[in-house]
């Protein structure tokens, strides 16, 4: 009866020993931080490269609702032909164009504090197709894509988003680093489908 305790215990310590390796080197995994370089321009075209690390990016504080908000309070006709979140300086901007009748408009958003960093129109020249424009309610959001791309690129660290539309097909673009490497993932917006 002693030797069936002292397999049991041995089993049961075995297993415990086991389970906590592979708890440690899970979590050793999943907190890598990644060091990476992104190139930015300025609106005086001065190119200048900014280094982060993947365990301090920046916040994001306004969500794209609310960015999307922004830009309808300022072009009240406009539809939203494309939607990026990326890295800028040091926080991450909102840049969100569209069009109506008559204009092309642009505004661009600090994720951080909701204040307008810059908006513009011009004067369209050409005529857009009605369809090539964002239908927001019939898109996933930014965070179920972001969860999609992360199931794709597992360790991966999202840095930037974009939906665009892509004959007739809203895309997100999740752009991620893992270590050195640079990953793209593309998601159907709609079906959730990878492309």
């Amino acid at each position: 009866m002693r030797k069936f305790f002292i397999i049991i215990s041995s089993i049961i310590t075995g297993l415990l020993i086991g389970i906590i390796g592979a708890t440690i080197y899970l979590n050793s995994q999943s907190s890598k931080v990644s060091n990476f370089t992104i190139r930015t321009t300025n609106l005086t075209a001065k190119t200048k490269m900014i280094s982060y690390s993947s365990n301090n990016l920046p916040q994001i504080n306004l969500s794209q609702d609310s960015a999307v908000q922004k830009f309808k309070s300022l072009y009240t006709h406009a539809v939203v032909k494309s939607i990026t979140l990326s890295l800028s300086k040091d926080i991450y901007v909102y840049d969100i164009v569209g069009y109506d009748d008559r204009k092309d408009c642009t505004i661009q958003v600090d994720a951080t504090n909701n204040k307008i960093l810059g908006q513009s129109t011009q004067v369209l020249d050409y005529d857009y197709e009605k369809d090539a424009s964002l239908n927001l309610k019939k898109t996933i959001s930014r965070q179920e894509a972001n969860e999609i791309a992360l199931k794709e690129f597992s360790g991966g660290t999202p840095i930037s988003w974009e939906l665009t539309d892509d004959n007739d097909q809203s895309i997100w673009e999740v752009k991620m680093i893992h270590g050195e490497h640079k990953h793209t993932v593309k998601i159907n917006a709609r079906t959730k489908a990878i492309i």
